[in-house]
């Protein structure tokens, strides 16, 4: 695709699968640790890891360990086109670019955010799962999990009625069926054109493109971790567990994230990555009142959010 092509790679490609992240120096510690995550939790693995940057990442013993392929994109010409904020960087359409980008490398490609956490899942046989000639396998956005037949706020802006709506945070690639019906260009030109319009920047680009094409995957693969879905978690066998929103239990202050999370990510961080902290568990005695919150509205979505148990009837089903 014009505009974008491999400017440094640490090596090439060992295996026709991958499962990559694409970010900013900001959140590189947080990739590596989910890196770090699958490479420890999952040694079966048939897939490369790779981290995907549109500039040189900090270099760090784990990379070499885990023979985690490093890929620098150069797409500066995309760089004023596409909107980005503090919150949500340039390195967000990186996802988009890679399965045209590295189309010779890979078959299937799994991409995951750098704000997941990794607690168990057959992720080989995820990368091989029949998505029946449709682009992208993905999960349910949290907007329509509690209200299923709600239409996405940010289709509105281009009077498009109900679709199915899916996270960006985790996207099960099938690369022949993406580059056939050309997602990444269509995705790039819609954002570009329509970038004051983006409430969700790459997540908006994605749906719309794909609006009613995509596979829907059980919400165990990506689990919206929130106030608003936290007690609900031990209804679901989760895989991986997102930490959507911007509370994560890596950069601010807040009681929401059990110390099972809290925890290791403090491991991590003290045997890799000294510099950084990880909040310390629930905090009940500072933050009563966030978890009263979080009961409250708990208690209010039951019938809304409990139904999603009987949708799958494993990990593997796709609607």
């Amino acid at each position: 695709m014009d505009g974008i092509s491999i400017a440094a790679q640490s090596r090439e490609a060992r295996k026709d699968r991958a499962v990559y992240f694409c970010v900013d120096a900001k959140f590189f510690p947080y990739a590596l640790f989910v890196a770090d995550q699958i490479a420890t939790k999952y040694p079966q693995r048939d897939f490369d890891l790779c981290l995907i940057s549109a500039t040189p990442l900090p270099e760090h013993p784990l990379m070499a360990k885990h023979d985690i392929r490093v890929v620098q994109i150069d797409a500066a010409a995309w760089g004023s086109r596409l909107p980005a904020d503090d919150r949500i960087s340039f390195a967000a359409y990186l996802r988009i670019m890679a399965p045209d980008l590295l189309a010779a490398d890979y078959r299937r490609m799994l991409y995951l955010d750098a704000d997941v956490f990794y607690q168990r899942g057959d992720l080989n046989r995820l990368l091989s799962l029949d998505l029946g000639g449709r682009a992208v396998g993905a999960v349910r956005d949290m907007v329509q999990l509690r209200k299923p037949d709600r239409v996405p706020e940010d289709f509105r802006p281009f009077d498009l009625p109900f679709g199915k709506y899916f996270n960006s945070g985790v996207l099960l690639i099938d690369v022949a069926a993406w580059n056939a019906q050309s997602v990444t260009q269509r995705a790039l030109d819609f954002a570009a054109q329509n970038a004051l319009k983006l409430m969700a920047h790459d997540q908006t680009a994605l749906n719309v493109t794909l609006r009613d094409n995509w596979a829907e995957l059980s919400l165990v693969w990506n689990y919206e971790y929130s106030h608003q879905t936290m007690y609900y978690m031990g209804f679901f066998d989760v895989c991986f567990v997102h930490f959507i929103g911007r509370r994560k239990p890596f950069n601010q202050s807040y009681g929401g994230f059990a110390r099972r999370f809290t925890e290791e990510y403090r491991s991590f961080f003290a045997q890799h990555m000294p510099q950084l902290q990880a909040q310390d568990g629930l905090q009940i005695a500072s933050q009563k009142r966030k978890h009263l919150y979080a009961i409250l509205f708990t208690l209010i979505n039951v019938g809304r959010f409990l139904p999603n148990d009987d949708r799958f009837a494993s990990d593997w089903q796709v609607l």
